[in-house]
């Protein structure tokens, strides 16, 4: 919905959404892909830091751009954890789009996180890698806690 949104806003034609759409969606899985099929790791965070390499994708951006707007969001909402579908899911997304916008447009403004800073590595895949681990290694004991207190009201 938000790459619909802003190609309506930019006026972009038909076949450029499409583009736009496909990119995301694409990236969303390969993103999905490293993270697993079950994790603590909120799945719409993969979403939103695909929307913000759509955006770029949309402003005709170098494939670096494109690379950092994805890591930008991925350094910036990373830890939002998944504690079931609920009405707590509208908010997460809400902050994953505006993370998006905003990792888009520093990215598009040659401003990026740098390889170093936490969990980002120098090039994407590398970071895309550090979130698989970070999702299915480091969250195992969060999804312990998680359902423990989900069983416990």
């Amino acid at each position: 919905l938000p790459i619909i949104k802003y190609s309506q806003e930019k006026k972009l034609s038909k076949e450029q959404l499409i583009r736009g759409l496909i990119f995301s969606h694409l990236s969303t899985i390969h993103l999905k892909t490293n993270v697993g099929r079950l994790s603590a790791f909120c799945g719409v965070m993969c979403a939103a830091s695909a929307v913000s390499g759509a955006i770029s994708f949309l402003e005709d951006a170098d494939y670096d751009t494109v690379a950092n707007s994805i890591t930008n969001s991925l350094g910036n909402i990373s830890g939002v954890i998944c504690d079931g579908a609920k009405a707590s899911c509208a908010t997460k997304i809400a902050t994953g789009i505006y993370a998006a916008f905003d990792s888009s447009m520093l990215a598009l403004n040659d401003k990026y996180l740098q390889g170093g800073d936490g969990i980002i590595s120098s090039n994407v895949e590398d970071t895309i890698k550090n979130i698989g681990v970070l999702s299915q290694s480091g969250m195992k004991k969060t999804d312990e806690v998680i359902l423990g207190i989900m069983q416990s009201k």
